[in-house]
């Protein structure tokens, strides 16, 4: 019976032309191979290497057979050795994933990282075992062929011949010629055929990545939302680094049947150095045709864990206020349920607070003997898709203050901590002359990255709709900017926004305001152009207290009631001087004198010069 070829292929190793060095490279590169689990870019650069090197193929499979039942037989011994490799050497997969190819590989599972220790150290000792037992045979063959003439002569038959030849493949013409076969490295053959296995990767790459990149950019998005996100297409060309998507829908949180936010299409050019190392990275990114707050045709799924969060408890003696210090939303907004509920939205896109460690932080030692392979390390993954510019143009924003405007985001990605680059978001108004500026600075060593940002141009008139009338207070208005300042997560904020309005006009309703009435409170708003305060903003994001600068705004409102009162009684003396000069006189005074007798301030003047007083002029 004649022998399969990959046996007879494997029996000519023993007694053919394959140099001991190239034995010993063709096990330990399928044993390297093997004890990966799954498939990655290591397993495609092992793969390339194979055809380009003079590897044997046989012996290749058959160590890559040997190594993939020890993966499974190892997987603990795997997990241990990854885990160390994490907490040591982590610094080691931080160069491997820069390597194009290599990075698509996934190094925060704990068995690839233990293979890629192992699969050498085993690959090597095997490969010198299996090269050693080849040489040692040949040597036998040797002394067989050259001590025994009977062999010889037996062998010579040329029938024996033909069936060594049928049966186990061609062979040297001597035993001699077994240790003088001369080592060749790189198979020429091997060079055309790694660039058609990297031309059929492309193809088959862009066959398949559409739908799994798709996934994975669906289950980020929908961690970060806390609810369902789809994506009805998304394509990737790995030649030009186009990318496009289509049809994005995110689940409002609060209300699974609606989406918080749609755009129909979103275009972006992406990084190819960058997709050979499993990243999606655009420069620039343009969305158009965004809607919010419309209804999904089926509600989105929301995953348990996002379900059972909760806001923290606010505790005044967390942020040093006192009992008077502070209010809540409710007196001075209109609608605060509706800006609460908001802010529940944006808890889940703020940063995560680092300050306390969850049972989640806790390593989790694997309960079933298959999940060693599965288990990963608890670290924050490296960004896999970012965005360096969103542009997001005619966008109705439904705050009056906005309107219709342009919004430009900077260094989104799936992983902005371990990103530390800074996030901003500005908004400017096609309709009104308001913009904001916000900054997320993660490139601080703080635990929670700072928050920073500008306002400007905010019309108090629109702002006042908004306003409860329990403020005591009616802007007609007036123009408010400032800059603001402080952390932001997603269990508490504390931010303080210095605020400065002009071209104000107001005027008290109700109670007024620092207890002043209402009639007094638009007294002091009268002579109150211009207005400097700070509000502290702190405590849970969904339910945050305001912090006025009270011994500030009483200082400004009684300088504006002083000067109120200044311009009060100057009319005053004005109107009775006028009213007297009138009835006394009559017209017995020239038009010009009786004017300059009406004015106070030009009488008190010449009063002074009688009385002794020098004019500046003349000091």
């Amino acid at each position: 019976m004649i022998l399969p070829k990959f046996i007879r292929k494997l029996l000519a190793v023993l007694r053919g032309g394959v140099s001991p060095p190239i034995i010993f490279l063709s096990v330990m590169v399928g044993f390297c191979f093997g004890l990966i689990p799954g498939w990655s870019g290591l397993h495609t650069v092992i793969v390339i290497v194979m055809l380009i090197m003079n590897i044997h193929t046989g012996l290749f499979l058959l160590s890559g057979a040997l190594a993939k039942s020890l993966c499974f037989a190892a997987a603990p011994v795997l997990y241990h050795v990854g885990a160390w490799m994490q907490a040591h050497m982590s610094f080691v997969l931080g160069l491997l994933e820069s390597v194009p190819l290599i990075g698509i590989t996934d190094f925060n599972r704990y068995s690839v990282t233990g293979a890629i220790v192992l699969g050498p150290i085993i690959g090597a000792i095997a490969g010198l075992l299996m090269a050693r037992s080849v040489i040692g045979f040949r040597r036998k063959l040797l002394k067989f062929e050259e001590g025994s003439d009977k062999f010889r002569k037996w062998y010579s038959n040329r029938w024996v011949r033909i069936m060594d030849r049928v049966l186990v493949g061609k062979r040297t013409k001597d035993a001699k010629s077994l240790f003088a076969a001369k080592t060749k490295y790189i198979r020429k053959a091997g060079v055309a055929l790694a660039a058609i296995v990297l031309v059929a990767s492309v193809i088959v790459t862009y066959l398949i990545k559409d739908s799994t990149i798709k996934d994975y950019a669906s289950r980020k998005m929908t961690q970060a939302n806390g609810a369902e996100v789809n994506l009805e297409s998304l394509n990737l060309s790995a030649l030009t680094g186009s990318v496009s998507a289509s049809g994005i829908q995110v689940t409002d949180p609060q209300k699974p049947q609606n989406n918080q936010l749609s755009i129909e299409k979103v275009a972006a050019d992406a990084s190819l150095y960058n997709l050979l190392l499993g990243k999606l990275v655009m420069e620039k990114v343009e969305l158009s045709n965004i809607k919010f707050d419309q209804q999904r045709s089926t509600p989105g799924t929301i995953p348990e864990s996002n379900t059972q969060e909760k806001p923290a408890i606010f505790d005044s003696n967390d942020f040093k206020l006192e009992n008077i210090d502070f209010a809540k939303l409710d007196t001075y907004l209109k609608d605060a349920k509706a800006l609460k509920e908001k802010l529940q939205k944006l808890r889940r896109w703020l940063p995560k607070a680092d300050g306390k460690k969850t049972t989640a932080q806790v390593k989790q030692i694997p309960q079933k003997y298959l999940e060693y392979l599965q288990a990963r390390a608890l670290v924050p993954a490296s960004p896999r898709i970012m965005a360096k510019q969103a542009i997001l143009d005619k966008v109705q924003i439904s705050w009056p203050i906005f309107g219709n405007s342009k919004v430009l985001l900077t260094n989104l990605s799936d992983s902005p901590k371990t990103a530390k680059l800074p996030i901003t978001f500005e908004m400017t108004s096609y309709d009104t002359p308001a913009s904001i500026n916000v900054t997320i600075d993660y490139s601080t060593k703080d635990q929670a990255p700072k928050l920073s940002g500008t306002f400007n141009s905010f019309d108090m008139s629109k702002i006042q709709s908004g306003l409860s009338s329990d403020v005591g207070l009616m802007f007609e208005s007036g123009l408010a900017s400032g800059q603001f300042s402080g952390t932001a997560t997603n269990e508490s904020i504390d931010l303080t926004l210095d605020i400065a309005i002009s071209s104000l006009k107001a005027k008290g309703q109700g109670k007024g305001v620092l207890g002043l009435g209402s009639d007094t409170t638009s007294q002091a708003f009268e002579a109150l152009n211009d207005l400097k305060t700070t509000i502290r903003v702190v405590g849970p994001v969904t339910e945050p207290r305001l912090v006025f600068d009270v011994k500030g705004l009483t200082d400004g409102f009684k300088k504006a009631l002083v000067q109120a009162g200044k311009d009060r009684l100057a009319n005053e003396i004005d109107s009775q001087l006028g009213k007297q000069i009138d009835e006394k006189l009559g017209d017995k005074v020239p038009e010009e004198i009786k004017d300059a007798l009406k004015k106070p301030e030009g009488l008190l003047k010449g009063l002074g010069g009688l009385l002794g007083g020098k004019k500046e002029e003349d000091k």
